[in-house]
């Protein structure tokens, strides 16, 4: 059995285009991925800022998704709709992963920062990559059982 198939995902009644979401993570990886090679607390400061609209479901307001959904309707790229619920939960893990970042960056902890931001950047690389969420295994097997 599929491990993705077996488990338990937060729900919603609302719905996110998966192609918007896809291209907005891979986006952050990117921005991450320029902190992890220049060490400039700056870029975070923007993975922040996004994840910030995400984690509070208004994911609609952020730059990112603006730009590829309008990019995605210009191509005429068919929707593919995902629960929102959780892309919000993996985006309120994401947050507080680039705040930590962030606040270790900017404290004079690389060293630590680099380390929270590639954790983060493995774990969005396989979201919008691999379409593959650790946010749902996270939930699955450390929120859920408490709500049994």
């Amino acid at each position: 059995m599929n491990l993705m198939t077996s488990i338990v995902c937060p729900v919603s009644f609302e719905s996110i285009d998966s192609n918007v979401s896809r291209l907005s993570i891979f986006t952050l990886v990117v921005l991450m991925a320029l902190f992890l090679m220049t060490n400039n607390p700056l870029w975070l400061f923007f993975v922040v800022i996004d994840y910030s609209f995400r984690a509070t479901g208004y994911g609609k307001y952020s730059i990112l998704t603006v730009l590829y959904s309008n990019l995605i309707q210009f191509l005429n790229i068919s929707p593919k709709y995902i629960d929102k619920a959780q892309k919000v939960f993996a985006a309120r893990l994401g947050l507080l992963c680039a705040v930590a970042g962030l606040v270790l960056a900017i404290a004079g902890f690389s060293t630590a920062a680099i380390v929270v931001i590639a954790m983060l950047a493995s774990l969005s690389t396989m979201d919008s990559v691999f379409n593959f969420c650790v946010g749902c295994l996270i939930y699955n097997y450390l929120v859920y059982p408490f709500y049994k």
